[in-house]
């Protein structure tokens, strides 16, 4: 896709071994963009993005791909990163800024979140909103269960295997594919 001088300026850079599987991390000059499951070789700019060169990379990009690194190995809790909402909607947005509050260690179900926002009955809309995150790990879907507190879905390789990885290696007490 050509989309000459137009569209948001973005980085990337790749952690090519971690414990799950190659990540790449996209900055803007404002901020985060995008943690996706792959190799930066796997990565495509989404739809009004304009790669740039990585020697012109904001210094965030090594700190954002030092902190998903340093999460992943157990020496990160929080993260603090700029994040670049441009492109997310409002509901996804709502959904997204409660779940980056949920700490380390902890989980909350989808109908727990659809009720902090005031929308009781939304709890599969908010199932939607993550299934959609462009910033898995520092936006931390992977701590939102079932009502019946059992994982569901995950866009990483290995999903819910992954999912479960994560939440052990937070130290969640899990029985199989449920949170205890």
């Amino acid at each position: 896709m050509n989309i000459g001088d137009s569209g948001i300026p973005v980085w990337s850079g790749e952690l090519a071994e971690t414990p799950i599987g190659p990540i790449c991390v996209t900055v803007s000059e404002v901020g985060l963009r995008q943690v996706v499951f792959a190799p930066l070789r796997g990565w495509a700019a989404q739809p009004g993005e304009r790669p740039q060169p990585p020697e012109t990379a904001p210094a965030w990009l090594g700190e954002a791909l030092r902190q998903v690194d340093d999460y992943l190995h157990c020496h990160c809790r929080l993260f603090g990163l700029p994040i670049d909402w441009r492109g997310v909607g409002i509901f996804q947005r709502e959904v997204l800024e409660l779940t980056q509050r949920i700490a380390f260690g902890e989980v909350r179900t989808y109908a727990d979140l659809a009720h902090d926002l005031g929308r009781p009955r939304a709890a599969r809309a908010v199932g939607g909103a993550l299934a959609r995150n462009p910033m898995p790990l520092v936006l931390p879907c992977h701590r939102v269960v079932g009502s019946d507190r059992r994982l569901h879905g995950f866009g990483a390789p290995g999903g819910t295997a992954t999912k479960a990885w994560l939440l052990q290696m937070e130290g969640v007490p899990l029985d199989g594919q449920r949170v205890r």
